[in-house]
């Protein structure tokens, strides 16, 4: 009897210690397959193929890997290269704007540059263009993604500045592949100019008419070299001759 209940005590022992086991595995395996989970979703978002063209994401991202920080920073450049440049760096900077922007869309900007005669301009009045970004809105809340960006032109010919020209834009957003060209991986579509007439800010106001004073003063005291000295007689007018009177009988 005793050897039975023995045999009978270690039978369950050892069904026990199986039993644990087996759950023991199932947790290690549960646990394990998690952080492989996690490791293989994490890299997806970290890891790029980089190849000459530039560089694809190694794993498929999420919806959420661009952010509206990066649509703004995306738009502000954009605009900031495309439209503010000299004849320095007006090549430059349009290759640096044209790669964020689509094709046909850049082609419709550039041809308008040409048309005006952009880059001739700059060399004839040795003339600049500073561009001011007033805003960027972007609704990333659902696709397309759209915005809208609101800048200022300041055109300065010499040292002077004229009046700031107002711009402004609608454009739609749409992701593609991260490159040296296109560090945020989104492209400009639909690129549209939309109406924009902010008023002039005091300190725009004052800086112009101050400008325009100087140009009056300088206008006089140019007009004044020209004139004659006090002391100098001013040259005789040519003189007129009298009507004639009735002829004598």
């Amino acid at each position: 009897m005793d050897s039975a209940k023995d045999l009978s005590t270690s039978f369950s022992t050892m069904r026990n210690l199986a039993l644990g086991s087996v759950i023991a595995l199932l947790l290690v395996a549960l646990a394990s397959g998690f952080l492989v989970y996690r490791a293989y979703e994490n890299s997806g978002k970290r890891v790029y193929v980089v190849s000459q063209t530039g560089s694809v994401a190694a794993l498929s991202a999420g919806t959420d890997a661009h952010t509206a920080y990066e649509a703004r920073n995306l738009v502000r450049q954009f605009m900031q290269t495309m439209f503010g440049h000299d004849q320095y760096t007006y090549k430059a900077n349009l290759d640096a704007a044209l790669p964020l922007i689509e094709g046909r869309g850049g082609r419709r900007i550039y041809e308008g540059f040409t048309r005006g005669q952009v880059l001739q301009n700059y060399e004839r009045y040795a003339a600049r263009n500073v561009v001011t970004v007033d805003s960027v809105l972007v609704d990333m809340s659902k696709r397309p993604w759209a915005g809208q960006v609101y800048i200022k032109q300041r055109i300065f010919i010499g040292g002077q500045q004229k009046e700031p020209l107002p711009l402004a834009a609608k454009f739609n957003l749409e992701e593609t592949n991260r490159s040296d060209a296109n560090p945020y991986g989104l492209l400009i579509t639909n690129f549209d100019y939309i109406p924009y007439t902010p008023t002039l800010t005091r300190e725009e106001t004052e800086l112009l008419q101050s400008q325009e004073a100087d140009r009056q003063r300088r206008l006089q005291e140019a007009q004044s070299g020209l004139a004659p000295a006090p002391d100098e007689a001013p040259a005789p007018a040519a003189a007129t001759r009298a009507p004639a009177g009735p002829a004598p009988r």
